[in-house]
């Protein structure tokens, strides 16, 4: 029986890092961090996201909630809003 209960963590561990390696990143912001670990490393991020229709940036639940989750209850599909921040970012960094 500790054989199946090894198994299975072995199993659900590997089907967490697949899911990890699956995430959308872009410049340093993962679906999966929450708005709150977000905006804490990318303050500037604050007006993208409200641009983008995610006016839930100043509720203190929504800081538990992951980019994706967020996402989806305001209906906007994650790889446009992911797509949305990156193009974002990189034109409000100067160009050198």
């Amino acid at each position: 029986m500790d054989t199946n209960i090894n198994e299975m963590n072995t199993n659900a561990e590997d089907a967490s890092a697949e899911k990890k390696e699956d995430v959308m990143e872009v410049c340093g912001i993962r679906a999966d961090m929450t708005l709150g670990e977000i905006m804490q490393m990318k303050p500037e991020i604050v007006p993208i996201l409200m641009e983008a229709g995610m006016h839930c940036v100043s509720c203190p639940a929504a800081l538990m909630e992951t980019l994706e989750e967020a996402s989806m209850v305001h209906g906007i599909p994650i790889d446009e809003l992911m797509i949305y921040i990156k193009e974002s970012l990189e034109k409000e960094q100067p160009e050198g």
